[in-house]
């Protein structure tokens, strides 16, 4: 779309010019590769086809979680900047959705780099289990990425712009997406356990698509209202992202 095209650029450049998501390109399909051919071995066949795929699985959530620093800190990165967000003619809800869209392109490029090697190290997967890892990996992404932007709002942190341990989230924020991840996944888990009951694969892949869909959903219904608490933030988040990173 016009009006979100020159947004999407400059939160893509911002994400490819930060080192972290260098260490994440390569540090995750390497544990990927180790998974393959290590983990994936000692999976018994007897065990079923859905049980082999976990690992799959696990890769589309974990994705999710290498990026969480772009998704729960969204604004951290801005410093300065963060206050053109106040005065550039732009919707914030036109704003979040960019943000949101590049943390996602980056968590879909590590899972399909990790699917990739872990395909290449391990063997193909059957197709539902592919279908069933993408559906997981785009069902997630409202859930995590809504509640991510109230996080973004409402607890920032100034973020560096090198690989420093610890220092992109604050503590509270860490918590928050510890618990936002629990909770969707325990969500997107209840299609597992009915596959794994039933021993049908296809069941994980259409459970989870409905899923995806009822977030987004949901998502869509609470941009506005998300753009409005943005909105309300006007001095204390460009307060919060200007100070010191330490």
């Amino acid at each position: 779309p016009g009006r979100l095209g020159p947004l999407l650029e400059k939160e893509g450049k911002y994400l490819l010019r930060h080192p972290v998501v260098g260490v994440l390109v390569l540090v995750v399909p390497a544990f990927a590769v180790l998974v393959a051919w290590k983990v994936l071995p000692r999976i018994p066949p007897e065990a079923g086809e859905v049980v082999a795929a976990l690992p799959l699985f696990a890769f589309a959530a974990y994705a999710h979680l290498a990026t969480q620093p772009f998704w729960l800190n969204a604004f951290g990165w801005e410093r300065g900047g963060a206050r053109l967000w106040y005065l550039a003619p732009v919707a914030l809800a036109d704003v979040l959705v960019a943000k949101n869209a590049a943390a996602y392109a980056l968590s879909l490029a590590l899972f399909a780099a990790s699917a990739g090697v872990g395909v290449a190290v391990g063997g193909a997967p059957p197709a539902w289990a592919l279908v069933g890892a993408l559906a997981l990996h785009a069902g997630l992404a409202p859930f995590l990425l809504g509640l991510g932007n109230v996080v973004s709002i409402l607890n920032p942190r100034a973020a560096p712009h090198t690989v420093q341990r610890g220092g992109h989230l604050s503590p509270l924020s860490a918590f928050a997406g510890m618990g936002i991840l629990a909770g969707a996944s325990t969500l997107f888990a209840l299609p597992a356990l009915l596959a794994v009951r039933l021993d049908e694969g296809w069941a994980l892949p259409a459970g989870w698509v409905a899923l995806g869909l009822a977030g987004l959903a949901l998502y869509r219904a609470l941009l506005p209202r998300t753009a409005r608490l943005l909105a309300s933030r006007r001095a204390p988040l460009p307060a919060s992202v200007c100070g010191d990173d330490s």
